[in-house]
C-alpha cells in the first residue's frame, strides 16, 4: 500500500500542514486532490507544496525531516488549504 503525504511547508518559519492519504490509491488520490493542484500552481509565497508517496507517514517523517523540524499547524492552518 502506498500512502500520499501532500505537506505544505513554509520555508521562513518552517511550520507545516500535513495531510495523509491512505490506502491502496493513496498517492494518486492525494494527486488529484484540487487543493494541492491549486497550491502547487502558487508561486511567490513562503509556501512550498510537497507531494510525497510513501508505504507510511513514518517513512516520509525520515526521508524528508526537513519537512518535519518546525510546528505541525495542520489543525490551525488545515480549513486554509482545503
Amino acid at each position: 500500500m502506498m500512502v500520499g503525504v501532500i505537506i505544505r511547508y513554509n520555508r521562513k518559519t518552517g511550520d507545516r500542514c500535513v495531510k495523509v492519504y491512505d490506502g491502496p490509491n493513496g498517492y494518486l488520490d492525494a494527486g488529484n486532490d484540487p487543493a494541492y493542484l491549486r497550491d502547487s500552481a502558487k508561486v511567490g509565497t513562503d509556501w512550498e507544496v510537497a507531494l510525497i508517496g510513501s508505504d507510511s507517514l513514518d517513512s516520509v517523517m525520515h526521508t524528508h525531516s526537513r519537512y518535519f523540524s518546525g510546528r505541525d499547524r495542520t489543525k490551525e492552518l488545515a480549513a486554509q488549504f482545503e
